[in-house]
């Protein structure tokens, strides 16, 4: 393992409540994120005169922002993200990884796409969010 690699543990994504001035909020008891899945598009550009195939890279895509979270809906987090899967609204988000300080920051607008509850036996009760990124994602 290198020496520089970046820990986990520590890392954050925060959601903006809607307060002005816009400030965000971590999100409490979220666990295993999964971060800008997307990738570009693969344009065509092959005509009849190609010898081989020509292509062009589309606009990028951002993906998703997955992580599973320890639910509890009186969290105002929580609540804000069940209420975000329900009216269908883009909320503005971040994640803030662990390096020096000052650390890495990534904004980003998103749908929430779901909020499922799942509960087994011997466990606790957990919901694995998915929010679509609209737009850029950026280094604040």
């Amino acid at each position: 393992m290198s020496d520089n690699a970046l820990e986990s543990q520590g890392t954050v994504i925060a959601i903006d409540l809607g307060s002005s001035p816009q400030t965000f909020t971590a999100i409490d008891d979220a666990k295993g994120l999964n971060f800008r899945t997307g990738s570009a598009a693969v344009i065509d550009t092959t005509d009849l005169s190609s010898t081989a195939k020509h292509k062009r890279m589309g606009l990028p895509d951002e993906g998703q922002c997955t992580f599973t979270l320890h639910i509890q809906p009186k969290d105002p987090t929580h609540a804000e993200l069940m209420a975000a899967k329900a009216d269908r609204q883009r909320r503005n988000f971040q994640v803030t990884l662990t390096d020096e300080s000052p650390s890495t920051t990534y904004a980003f607008a998103g749908f929430v796409l779901s909020v499922p509850i799942a509960a087994d036996i011997d466990g606790v009760i957990e919901s694995s969010i998915t929010i679509e990124i609209t737009g850029a994602v950026t280094e604040v």
